[in-house]
């Protein structure tokens, strides 16, 4: 009798810890957010400081080298000047953004195809296509809802970037003093625990990093490279499309074609051979950046195939729009390394090798 009580009393306990552990994280989510999202950027970053701080320089007998907290020191210095030069121009590319998607419907009615159609599509097809008003009506809606409130969508911007910031000085925390964390963290758990988890950090963080580094890292010089492009052909609206290219390249498979269809829209109004060339180039950016860039930096350290990556992504655009297609692979690559690490068979061939 008194074994069932203690029986009970324990699982009530367990129920009551599990009850207060979902309430403060309802009542702390924002707090919790920032720490998931401080882990994320430590995760992604400690990679990068690793190969910094293992760097060496001889001179004569001494050895010279860097100290985690001047390679973090370093690295945010870098990224701050991203920041800055991110920041100065943010204003007049929303305002150009916003001007480009309340313009969409009169650029659309400028496409025109050759006499007799193309693919058998004619003409008049094309443009009931184009002219159909929930199309031209949301363009213009979100258009003016940018270009209207251009301040607000700037103060947003500026307040992501300062929630950011915060992000990465707690992230910077955890990387510089992370063997200090791992240990009170794993202090309560056995030895085998701390082993496994040892064994699995490094490659999490190198799959975070490259994810972090490679596909944001590209995405970034892409829609730089976009707007220079484009600057330099004359194109218009060409921050406003450098800005949407680097955005949707997050995006794998269809991002590409979202950018280069607002190219495409964007060029009609200039001289056909300028507008043609600028296409190709910008197109060819991205078929570097997808086949030479991101196989480099992100596949060997993302365990995904092409059929994984698919499923990931629209898994978590399902779950949570756009934002969840752009952070499922991350997720799913981490998920691949558990799952190998403690799957039967995986175990069963890495002992047979």
């Amino acid at each position: 009798m008194l074994n069932g009580k203690s029986t009970f009393s324990k699982y009530l306990k367990r129920i009551a810890i599990v009850a207060i552990a979902i309430y403060l994280a309802f009542r702390l989510r924002q707090t919790l957010q920032l720490l998931l999202t401080s882990l994320f950027l430590a995760g992604a970053i400690t990679p990068l400081i690793e190969q910094m701080t293992g760097f060496r320089v001889r001179y004569k007998r001494w050895e010279i080298g860097l100290t985690r907290i001047w390679a973090v020191g370093l690295l945010y210095l870098f990224l701050l000047m991203i920041v800055v030069l991110a920041i100065a121009p943010a204003p007049q590319i929303i305002l150009e953004l916003g001007q480009f998607f309340i313009k969409l419907p009169n650029l659309l009615e400028q496409i025109q195809l050759p006499k007799g159609g193309l693919f058998n599509f004619s003409q008049e097809q094309l443009n009931r296509i184009l002219q159909t008003q929930p199309l031209i009506d949301q363009a213009q809606s979100l258009g003016k809802d940018i270009a209207s409130q251009t301040f607000v969508f700037t103060l947003q911007f500026l307040n992501a970037i300062g929630v950011g910031i915060f992000s990465l000085l707690i992230a910077a925390y955890m990387v510089i003093n992370s063997n200090r964390l791992m240990r009170k963290f794993l202090r309560p758990f056995s030895k085998q625990i701390c082993q496994e988890v040892e064994t699995l950090i490094p490659p999490i963080t190198r799959c975070l990093g490259a994810y972090v580094v490679g596909r944001v890292g590209t995405s970034s010089l892409l829609g730089f490279c976009t707007y220079l492009t484009l600057s330099i052909f004359g194109i218009p609206y060409s921050g406003a499309l450098g800005l949407l290219a680097a955005i949707t390249n997050l995006i794998p498979y269809i991002g590409g074609l979202v950018a280069l269809a607002a190219i495409f829209v964007a060029t009609l109004g200039v001289d056909f051979n300028r507008g043609a060339i600028a296409i190709f180039i910008c197109f060819s950016l991205q078929q570097i950046e997808a086949f030479i860039l991101q196989p480099w930096l992100v596949a060997p350290y993302l365990n995904l195939d092409a059929f994984e990556l698919l499923l990931s992504i629209v898994i978590g655009a399902e779950l949570f729009g756009v934002v969840g297609a752009i952070i499922a692979p991350p997720i799913a690559g981490t998920a691949r390394i558990l799952f190998n690490h403690f799957s039967p068979s995986s175990n069963i061939s890495d002992s047979d090798n």
